[in-house]
């Protein structure tokens, strides 16, 4: 698997000609996980989907190791970028083993050719996310969690060199969302993948993420070492509520005394 830089350069992100924030620039690298944090509203939800080319730009651009996102062939693109968005896809009478085999659509001349290099790599895909045991089930039928780490197994089927995930570990309990972390960061280094994951769950991020983006109150940004956010402010600026502070040792808010 080819080394890709993910590069956003002064871009702004919005809806029918209206921006959600002033322009910004983020360079994401190889072998690590980026969390991406901000409010309710603040854009990240977008900002992945203009990353991955579903979305264009209001102006700026998104480029791959040098080469625009958004002027590649749909094929080709899919070649380079992994998405697990938030909401289930409707899958129709599909099994969960036939949902992790259209990750190696951008691979392959048929829709499910019988490929054995095909077969391993979405086998492996599923062994990783825990997802063997629900090879033959409906995937209408899973539980949102289960259905969630299939749609990863998918992404990492796909062998692409950098993964969009937004908001991966909403349905998952506290264990499966401890070993999905885990998973992303070793994968990201052993495979050098690039990995971009919006989230909610500020503790995992600043516990788990090799680095956050922070989309924050007021057009603010920042992008660096978890330990730094907690030790700028950045945190407590981005997430600030009345009658609470951010405890920056414990790392979670609390009541004002």
């Amino acid at each position: 698997m080819m080394t890709v830089t993910l590069h956003a350069e002064a871009l702004v992100i919005g809806h029918h000609g209206r921006p959600l924030r002033p322009a910004f620039d983020l360079q994401l690298r190889p072998g690590r996980v980026t969390a991406l944090l901000g409010n309710n509203g603040s854009g990240k939800t977008t900002l992945l989907r203009t990353l991955s080319g579903l979305l264009a730009p209001l102006s700026g651009r998104v480029l791959l190791s040098g080469r625009e996102v958004h002027g590649m062939a749909g094929r080709e693109r899919a070649r380079q970028l992994a998405v697990v968005m938030a909401h289930r896809p409707r899958a129709g009478l599909m099994r969960a083993e036939d949902v992790v085999r259209l990750g190696r659509l951008p691979w392959s001349a048929g829709r499910f050719r019988s490929d054995p290099d095909d077969a391993a790599r979405v086998q492996h895909a599923m062994k990783q996310t825990r997802t063997l045991a629900m090879l033959g089930r409906a995937f209408n039928e899973l539980s949102d969690g289960e259905a969630q780490r299939v749609l990863i197994a998918r992404a990492l089927a796909q062998d692409a060199p950098v993964l969009l995930l937004d908001e991966p570990t909403a349905y998952l309990d506290v264990s499966q969302r401890a070993a999905l972390m885990q998973l992303l960061r070793t994968i990201a280094r052993e495979q050098a993948l690039t990995v971009l994951m919006a989230t909610h769950d500020l503790q995992q991020a600043l516990d788990s993420a090799d680095e956050v983006f922070i989309l924050g109150r007021d057009g603010a940004h920042f992008h660096g070492a978890p330990g730094d956010a907690v030790e700028s402010g950045a945190i407590a600026s981005a997430f600030a509520v009345d009658g609470l502070r951010f405890d920056p040792v414990q790392r979670v808010f609390r009541p004002v005394e």
